[in-house]
Protein backbone atom coordinates (compact mmCIF):
# COMPACT_ATOMS: atom_id res chain seq x y z
CA UNK A 1 0.00 0.00 0.00
CA UNK A 2 1.38 3.87 -0.94
CA UNK A 3 0.49 6.00 1.81
CA UNK A 4 0.43 9.88 1.59
CA UNK A 5 0.56 12.06 4.37
CA UNK A 6 -0.25 16.33 4.39
CA UNK A 7 0.03 18.95 6.25
CA UNK A 8 0.20 17.87 10.31
CA UNK A 9 0.36 14.74 9.75
CA UNK A 10 3.34 15.07 7.65
CA UNK A 11 4.55 16.46 10.26
CA UNK A 12 4.25 14.07 12.80
CA UNK A 13 5.35 10.90 10.26
CA UNK A 14 8.31 12.80 9.40
CA UNK A 15 7.30 11.49 5.67
CA UNK A 16 5.32 12.63 2.54
CA UNK A 17 4.75 9.19 1.84
CA UNK A 18 4.98 5.47 2.17
CA UNK A 19 4.93 1.91 1.43
CA UNK A 20 3.24 0.14 4.21
CA UNK A 21 4.24 -3.53 3.72
CA UNK A 22 2.56 -4.45 6.88
CA UNK A 23 -0.63 -6.27 6.15
CA UNK A 24 -4.39 -4.81 6.85
CA UNK A 25 -7.41 -5.96 5.89
CA UNK A 26 -9.50 -2.85 6.21
CA UNK A 27 -9.04 1.12 7.39
CA UNK A 28 -9.32 0.72 10.67
CA UNK A 29 -6.97 -2.45 10.91
CA UNK A 30 -4.07 -0.37 9.18
CA UNK A 31 -4.88 3.11 11.14
CA UNK A 32 -4.63 0.98 14.42
CA UNK A 33 -0.92 -0.18 12.93
CA UNK A 34 -0.73 3.68 12.27
CA UNK A 35 -1.06 4.48 15.94
CA UNK A 36 1.26 2.15 17.23
CA UNK A 37 3.71 3.05 14.70
CA UNK A 38 3.43 7.00 15.32
CA UNK A 39 2.06 7.52 18.35
CA UNK A 40 -1.08 9.24 20.25
CA UNK A 41 -0.48 12.53 17.95
CA UNK A 42 -1.35 10.28 15.02
CA UNK A 43 -4.03 8.95 16.45
CA UNK A 44 -5.46 12.10 17.39
CA UNK A 45 -6.41 13.18 13.94
CA UNK A 46 -7.47 9.87 12.45
CA UNK A 47 -8.85 7.96 15.28
CA UNK A 48 -9.37 10.05 18.39
CA UNK A 49 -11.22 7.73 20.95
CA UNK A 50 -10.05 3.95 19.01
CA UNK A 51 -13.06 3.41 17.57
CA UNK A 52 -14.88 6.62 15.56
CA UNK A 53 -13.07 8.13 12.38
CA UNK A 54 -11.37 11.68 13.93
CA UNK A 55 -11.36 14.98 11.63
CA UNK A 56 -8.38 13.74 8.97
CA UNK A 57 -10.25 13.14 5.27
CA UNK A 58 -8.89 10.06 4.57
CA UNK A 59 -9.66 9.02 0.47
CA UNK A 60 -8.55 5.10 -0.37
CA UNK A 61 -8.30 4.81 -4.08
CA UNK A 62 -9.81 8.03 -4.62
CA UNK A 63 -12.62 7.91 -2.68
CA UNK A 64 -13.44 9.59 0.59
CA UNK A 65 -14.28 6.35 3.21
CA UNK A 66 -17.05 8.38 5.41
CA UNK A 67 -19.02 7.98 1.58
CA UNK A 68 -19.01 4.44 2.10
CA UNK A 69 -17.34 1.92 4.59
CA UNK A 70 -15.58 3.61 6.95
CA UNK A 71 -13.45 2.06 9.16
CA UNK A 72 -14.38 -1.26 7.48
CA UNK A 73 -14.06 -0.03 3.87
CA UNK A 74 -11.34 -2.81 2.45
CA UNK A 75 -7.57 -2.66 1.69
CA UNK A 76 -5.79 -4.07 -0.87
CA UNK A 77 -1.80 -4.72 -1.17
CA UNK A 78 -2.00 -1.70 -4.40
CA UNK A 79 -4.25 0.50 -2.23
CA UNK A 80 -3.45 4.43 -2.41
CA UNK A 81 -4.25 5.94 1.02
CA UNK A 82 -4.43 9.83 1.59
CA UNK A 83 -4.41 11.20 4.73
CA UNK A 84 -5.68 14.81 5.17
CA UNK A 85 -6.00 16.57 8.56
CA UNK A 86 -8.17 19.51 8.48
CA UNK A 87 -6.94 22.75 7.36
CA UNK A 88 -8.10 26.14 8.53
CA UNK A 89 -7.11 29.13 6.34
CA UNK A 90 -8.74 32.63 5.13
Amino acid sequence: MMLSYFALLRDVTRKVNEEWTRPAATLGDLLHDLIATYGPGFGRWVLPDGAHLGLAMIMVDGRDVRNGQGLATPLRPDSDIVLFPPLAGG
